[in-house]
């Protein structure tokens, strides 16, 4: 059928287009070359905790467990009520608090910190490390955030874990966490690890990031508000300025991941909104830059639109020939089972690649995600169908210019 020739025809194009960011996959099969840096640099570890309650005590006590002395670093928690139940919690590490009122995103409690830190503490830190509410921190974390500064990098990512794999939050383990827990997988290992040893602009997320001191004194506050996915603004603007960003898998801390499928699409559509809306405020800025670097950078930054266009492209299929097979059954014409072969077709197109993905993800990082052979089988089978949510959630953020409020999310009670 000519419809099947296309569907492969653009399939195969896909992979074509698609193949330099393939390579990506496998970057982390060689371990990381581990830095080692002499001098014990001083670092503030900044915390936004507006109403995170007892989610925060568990990162506490894994900032109390630090390897690398607490005289080395100071903590800032940031919440937005003087009084938030936080405020007791942050003496377990001696923690300064900022208490910002007006905070309506994360980005404007960022900029009230750093603003402050600034004011209160002149050059002092040499690194500024930003880490959310509801994670726990690898023992060795600080430690080797510090050995990360010997890159030169302006901004550095940790690699990022499932925190529900843990003994301690098992029991929020389910197949859904563990789905969305991929992201990471995906994201670092199969992403950031390439684009790091290539000189590359990784994709920065706004936890487990450290940033220069030469950068912060640079901004003297937060400068990415425009949308409520600051580091996805962030990371465009990395591209834009030059900025040297860094990803140090030796540094490693845990996030949590919701058991809820719901408060899991919440983020999800948050998280895309902002990346899309950050592609429409910085795409022509970057484009405009044609020397080679910025060519290649440029690819790997926008990459995810070959991928939206792929999928849209079998998903039209899938939902036009399901439609014209309706009306062949209702008109008799005898062609029902032609188009809903083509359906089928374009349907195991989406699942397949999304299959494929899986797979390589599981093996990449096969150590780390803590699952039995057998719940690791039916991760493999029910992640391609949790992935294909965000089809729906890439089109409305596409397609939609609503804006987003900075909502709670509802966090795993411990």
């Amino acid at each position: 059928m000519m419809e099947i020739k296309l569907i492969e025809l653009v399939m195969f194009i896909f992979v074509i287009l698609y193949s330099p960011r393939l390579v990506c996959w496998f970057a982390s099969i060689r371990t990381q070359k581990r830095l080692y840096n002499l001098k014990n640099n001083k670092l503030a570890l900044m915390i936004p905790a507006r109403n995170e309650g007892k989610t925060i005590i568990p990162l506490l006590q894994s900032i109390k467990d630090q390897t690398y002395s607490n005289k080395n670093f100071e903590v800032f928690i940031i919440v937005k009520d003087s009084k938030d139940p936080v405020i007791e919690y942050a003496k377990m590490v001696n923690a300064k608090i900022y208490i910002d009122p007006t905070q309506t995103s994360k980005g404007d409690c960022l900029d009230y910190c750093i603003q402050h830190i600034l004011r209160d503490y002149p050059n002092v830190f040499d690194g500024y490390v930003l880490v959310d509410a509801d994670c726990v921190l690898d023992k060795n974390f600080m430690l080797e955030m510090n050995n990360a500064l010997a890159s030169g990098a302006d901004v550095i990512n940790a690699k990022k874990l499932v925190k529900n794999y843990l003994p301690k939050f098992r029991d929020s383990l389910n197949l859904i966490a563990a789905s969305n827990g991929l992201i990471w997988t995906l994201m670092d290992d199969m992403g950031n690890r390439f684009k790091s040893d290539h000189g590359l602009t990784t994709m920065t997320i706004t936890t487990g990031i450290m940033f220069s001191k030469k950068l912060v004194e640079k901004w003297g506050g937060w400068n990415y508000r425009q949308t409520l996915t600051e580091d996805m603004e962030l990371q465009r603007d990395c591209a834009l300025q030059g900025y040297k960003t860094f990803y140090y898998s030796h540094a490693k801390f845990y996030m949590e991941e919701s058991p809820s499928l719901k408060v899991t699409n919440t983020r999800r559509n948050r998280w895309m909104h902002g990346l899309t809306n950050s592609d429409f405020i910085y795409g022509s800025r970057l484009l405009h830059k044609h020397d080679s670097y910025s060519l290649i950078n440029n690819y790997y930054m926008f990459c995810l639109w070959l991928v939206y266009v792929f999928e849209g492209f079998l998903l039209l299929n899938v939902f036009g020939n399901l439609g014209i097979a309706g009306y062949a059954f209702l008109t008799d014409s005898g062609t029902m089972m032609d188009y809903l072969y083509v359906a089928g077709f374009a349907f195991l197109g989406i699942y397949f690649s999304f299959f494929v993905l899986t797979l390589v993800a599981i093996l990449v990082d096969w150590d780390n995600i803590k699952l039995t052979l057998f719940n690791k089988l039916l991760l493999l089978f029910f992640h391609p169908i949790f992935y294909m949510g965000y089809l729906k959630i890439e089109a409305h953020a596409i397609f939609s210019k609503k804006p987003l409020e900075w909502e709670e999310i509802e966090r795993v009670e411990i």
